[in-house]
């Protein structure tokens, strides 16, 4: 009798937690604002041959205000020696290190965001200066925000290389030409944005011979002038690896 008594106490027990539990549950989804998620996320996936894309349309039809960009190697150097961090020797100096610094706040972490996403990084580490962070950020809210005026969904920038060291420059150094000895990309400050990769919030890539919307270079470029000169950066563009190379500079 006791024993049933003691079962009885603890399935009420059991059932009272339960349904605490779902009321909170039900609460928090209703309170929770799903609308910008939907919106930002439920694109469909539509690919258009290449000319025949409406939003690169928009675009060509409008007039771009794009400098040269083309600020030369010690521009970069020197912003970069100034602002960033003493460069790793070797790979096995700064993946001991990284921890370090992370928690010091001389560098942070990269991880992909609204408005970027980290193509698969072969010979640099994701991890800038926080100045350099707060710079990659603005860049991708003034790209969506020219999108937006376009009426143009928005689009992923990819971010091709972040830091090297100097382990990693040299071996980059026997693949690409453009590659220097001593590149700002050791310094933290540095990172590479694709001009020809631009990926739909689906996250799926077009096929060859379909708009891959390259045509986003220009809305970008823009942004990229207007903070160069605001005196935020400095930025030149890499034809063969087809990137915007951008070092903060304040």
């Amino acid at each position: 009798m006791r024993r049933a008594k003691r079962l009885s106490i603890i399935f009420f027990i059991l059932g009272f937690c339960s349904c605490l539990f779902l009321i909170g549950t039900v609460r928090f989804l209703k309170d929770l604002s799903w609308t910008g998620f939907i919106s930002k996320c439920n694109e469909a996936v539509v690919f258009y041959p290449v000319g025949h894309c409406p939003d690169c349309k928009k675009i060509s039809k409008r007039y771009w205000k794009i400098g040269p960009l083309n600020d030369a190697n010690p521009v970069h150097l020197e912003c970069a020696q100034r602002m960033g961090i003493i460069p790793f020797q070797t790979n096995a100096e700064l993946e001991s290190n990284i921890d370090s610094y992370v928690f010091r706040g001389k560098l942070k972490k990269l991880e992909d965001t609204d408005t970027y996403k980290l193509k698969k990084l072969t010979h640099s580490y994701p991890y800038l200066v926080p100045q350099a962070v707060n710079l990659l950020n603005e860049i991708g809210q003034r790209f969506e925000k020219k999108l937006a005026e376009l009426d143009i969904p928005p689009r992923y920038m990819m971010i091709s290389s972040v830091l090297r060291t100097n382990e990693s420059q040299y071996g980059l150094g026997q693949r690409n030409s453009n590659a220097t000895t001593i590149s700002a990309h050791m310094f933290g400050t540095t990172f590479d944005i694709s001009y020809k990769e631009f990926l739909p919030l689906h996250g799926v890539q077009a096929r060859e011979g379909y708009c891959r919307h390259d045509m986003l270079r220009h809305p970008l470029a823009e942004v990229l002038t207007e903070m160069s000169e605001e005196g935020r950066c400095k930025v030149v563009i890499e034809k063969k690896q087809a990137c915007f190379h951008v070092t903060v500079a304040k």
